[in-house]
């Protein structure tokens, strides 16, 4: 979620927008957690959401990308795979021998690290017009 919130705040700074009217965002990624938690953070962030139509998922097993367009001006978002490869492999670790509670210290740690983040760490950053 921390990497949508991220991406989404990253999309309203780029196209000098507000948020929730306005804007449309087209996220692909893979249908499953942990890659589709990112969409709730993208929803809370930008306002764009499954109700009012203006996100859509299309499926993407190999990368984590967002494009965000207002008006004529968009910013397409993509996660770099080096991050994209670690957060999956640390989120779908099967440690049974570690209690519940040492595993939620983990995954807040892996937020606060992401949350801490340049951008050029996180991501690849790509501005377009689109013709009308």
């Amino acid at each position: 979620m921390v990497i949508g919130l991220r991406m989404g705040l990253l999309a309203l700074e780029e196209l000098n927008a507000r948020g929730w009217f306005g804007l449309s965002c087209v996220a692909e990624l893979k249908w499953a957690p942990p890659d589709s938690c990112i969409l709730d953070g993208i929803q809370v962030s930008t306002g764009c959401t499954m109700g009012k139509r203006n996100i859509r998922v299309e499926e993407r097993k190999d990368a984590i990308s967002a494009s965000f367009t207002q008006g004529g001006r968009g910013v397409t978002i993509m996660v770099r795979d080096e991050i994209l490869t670690r957060v999956r492999e640390e989120m779908e670790e099967d440690d049974h021998d570690v209690g519940e509670e040492a595993r939620e210290t983990e995954n807040l740690r892996l937020m606060d690290e992401i949350a801490a983040m340049s951008i050029p760490e996180l991501f690849i950053v790509s501005r377009f017009e689109r013709s009308k």
